[in-house]
């Protein structure tokens, strides 16, 4: 039997003016996200898909309905060419930070046992 992709988002649920994010199912990028999170005080929710296929058109969906129209996302095809520079940004925002403040918060470094733990019962 296969094994269903975890995959994570963002969600910003005290702003009504923000678009649903698109799922991440890769590490570091989830790592990221996880960091995203606890830093900004963000929440992460997680989905199960049965196949890629089922993740993937997801993202088209999220993709089609709240980025592609929108001028600011024009020079991007699709998700997986926007999914590729977002992923940049999220680490290079990420690097400025710690060099900013230094080393990991104290809570950052209990985010991140809490992913492993998360990772450790699956």
């Amino acid at each position: 039997m296969r094994m269903p992709i975890h995959a994570y988002r963002l969600v910003y649920p005290d702003s009504s003016h923000v678009s649903e994010m698109l799922w991440e199912w890769e590490d570091p990028y989830i790592n990221r996200l996880f960091w995203t999170a606890k830093t900004f005080g963000r929440t992460v929710v997680e989905c199960d898909f049965l196949h890629w296929h089922a993740l993937a058109e997801a993202n088209r969906r999220i993709w089609e309905a709240c980025y592609r129209l929108r001028p600011s996302y024009g020079p991007w095809d699709t998700w997986q060419t926007w999914m590729t520079e977002y992923r940049t940004l999220i680490a290079t925002v990420q690097e400025v930070y710690e060099a900013q403040y230094g080393q990991k918060r104290d809570d950052q470094r209990q985010a991140q046992e809490s992913e492993e733990q998360i990772k450790h019962t699956r």
